[in-house]
């Protein structure tokens, strides 16, 4: 015997079991947008980050040339070294002369000033006497910015 309610729960069982599961064009989309925004803002900060870290890899190896030139100076009668490249490799490793920019550090001996010598980077923009330099004896000073 055939009733009319157990034929529609039959059609009913086998649509379900036919039907694919997966995702939809829709939500498909709206993973692919919520990624692309993802990555767009990823794109926006990562140069900040790099130039950041790039001080601060800087900042670093001037504290650590302050230590080799004090170093070579209280070995040699507190005269200041030739150039820092002069302390490479009794005093520094190889490549320590050079910024995270890949350009020398401007270095001279000082006597008589404040400071007995000046270490700095051109910075960012590779260009000494700029906004962006990093001064040795300034570089941790905090400013009203």
């Amino acid at each position: 015997m055939n009733t009319p309610h157990l034929d529609t729960m039959t059609r009913r069982r086998t649509t379900r079991s036919k039907a694919r599961p997966g995702f939809s064009l829709i939500e498909l989309t709206a993973v692919l947008v919520i990624i692309g925004l993802l990555m767009a803002g990823a794109a926006v900060s990562i140069p900040g980050l790099m130039k950041r870290s790039k001080i601060r890899i800087t900042k670093a190896s001037m504290t650590t040339i302050k230590t080799a030139i004090n170093t070579y100076m209280a070995d040699n009668a507190g005269e200041a070294p030739a150039s820092i490249s002069s302390l490479v490799p009794s005093y520094l490793d190889t490549g320590a002369d050079i910024d995270s920019w890949d350009r020398p550090y401007y270095f001279i001996a000082t006597p008589g000033t404040l400071h007995p010598f000046s270490l700095i980077s051109s910075g960012p923009d590779k260009e000494f006497q700029t906004s962006d330099d990093i001064d040795l004896w300034t570089m941790d000073v905090k400013t009203g910015n």
